[in-house]
């Protein structure tokens, strides 16, 4: 009788356990980064978003840096599906083409508030969420960059026609369509491999926003900077997590995690964005650049020379699955550009 009582005990023990695998399981995830842990993007957004996600969770799900980069910055999707690494930061347009849908943040003149970033979370995910282009991971938040514009040396752009013949450097494919109309010679490399190229004198100048002429430490090798209203291109960014660490999470730590993610977080970077972009300024100004913003003529021009890209995405969407991208789009400007 007493083993049998034993027996039984244990076997309720055993169903009790069973019934809650999770609740008592710890989570360490391990996170990649394409950018140091003392860059402004992952030391004020990333970390403290990292540590809120421990803290949300009562500290079952903890979130380690790696101390160097998985893989290379176009890779950091694969190497996050693939488990390489738990979770990551990536640039959707590091890999042109792949992520059709999400190109629609990269369009010009998407606007250049703080929320936009935010505006394209909430429409990406009410539009091409359900088409799963992120298969593998678990996407905890979409958004876009502050915007980028041109920076060069010795090239003022004044007009259309200054863009001809320049070699910058791109970082999207809706950049890289935009400056072949104008005539320009696109180079398609991360914001890491600017600096060399630019010192060499490889390229003339490069899309960027004004962080990165100083972040990059490129400010002494340029002299111009030359704004284009509501943004040349922004690129779409993503942080992601590996599915099947996703799944080792209880549903209520889930919630809690994406509670702190989406359109929260995409708001903290925009936060950060225009934080950092002040300061890019101070900074130029400082280096006497020569700041300058596109005429509302010469913007007009541009808008319509680009307008065959926005009609080719929408193109392109549809036949990677979209029901309709050009509503989606339309959703997107309506919110970041208050239309």
């Amino acid at each position: 009788m007493f083993r049998n009582l034993i027996a039984g005990l244990l076997g309720v023990a055993g169903i009790a356990l069973a019934a809650f695998p999770a609740s008592a399981e710890n989570v360490t995830l391990r996170f990649s980064s394409w950018l140091p842990a003392n860059h402004w993007y992952v030391e004020g957004s990333i970390l403290p978003y990292l540590k809120e996600i421990e803290e949300v969770t009562q500290g079952r799900v903890k979130v380690e840096m790696l101390p160097k980069m998985v893989g290379t910055p176009q890779t950091q999707f694969d190497v996050t599906r693939d488990g390489l690494a738990d979770m990551s930061w990536f640039v959707a347009g590091y890999t042109p083409g792949r992520f059709r849908m999400a190109e629609m943040g990269e369009l010009a003149f998407n606007g250049s508030g703080t929320k936009t970033g935010a505006a394209f979370n909430r429409v990406y995910n009410e539009h091409f969420a359900q088409y799963k282009e992120f298969d593998g991971v678990e996407l905890l938040s979409i958004y876009t960059s502050s915007p980028f514009n041109v920076a060069t040396k010795n090239r003022e752009i004044h007009k259309i026609e200054d863009f001809k013949g320049l070699k910058l450097r791109s970082a999207a494919i809706g950049a890289t369509e935009a400056l072949n109309i104008l005539g320009a010679v696109p180079i398609l490399k991360s914001s890491t491999e600017a600096f060399e190229m630019l010192s060499t004198g490889a390229i003339d100048g490069s899309l960027m926003f004004p962080e990165t002429v100083v972040s990059s430490n490129a400010i002494d090798l340029m002299n111009t900077y030359t704004i284009i209203p509501d943004g040349f291109f922004s690129s779409v960014q993503g942080v992601i997590i590996n599915a099947e660490s996703w799944a080792r999470i209880t549903p209520e730590d889930q919630a809690a995690i994406k509670a702190v993610s989406g359109e929260k977080f995409a708001t903290r970077i925009g936060e950060a964005y225009e934080r950092q972009n002040s300061l890019g300024y101070e900074g130029m100004k400082k280096a006497n650049y020569k700041i300058n913003e596109l005429s509302a003529e010469e913007t007009q021009k541009l808008k319509d020379l680009l307008k065959p890209i926005e009609e080719q995405w929408i193109v392109k969407a549809k036949e990677k699955g979209a029901a309709d991208p050009a509503a989606a789009l339309n959703a997107f400007r309506t919110i970041s550009l208050g239309q």
